[in-house]
């Protein structure tokens, strides 16, 4: 059995540059939740950046028109804690 309890996946897209974005992302989501969450990272197109957690999306630069800037990310990170404190609950 997984010793997670969450799920991120992180699309980004390759031709834009986006691989050092997803990694550093990735690095705050584990820094965030250690061995709670598992992540996937897809390789997308077409300007793609989004995180989505347990099927929720958190971040989508097609819906924000941006990347998510350092405050936004650890904002994402927060989320990340605050899903991570509510499942500890449970």
């Amino acid at each position: 059995m997984a010793d997670w309890k969450m799920e991120a996946e992180i699309e980004y897209c390759v031709p834009c540059g986006y691989a050092n974005l997803a990694a550093w992302m990735t690095s705050e989501l584990f820094q965030a939740a250690g061995t709670a969450i598992a992540i996937s990272l897809k390789p997308g197109t077409a300007g793609a950046f989004k995180v989505t957690v347990d099927g929720e999306i958190l971040w989508d630069k097609k819906s924000q028109g941006k990347s998510p800037d350092i405050m936004e990310a650890k904002e994402l990170k927060a989320k990340v804690i605050n899903k991570l404190e509510s499942l500890a609950k449970v």
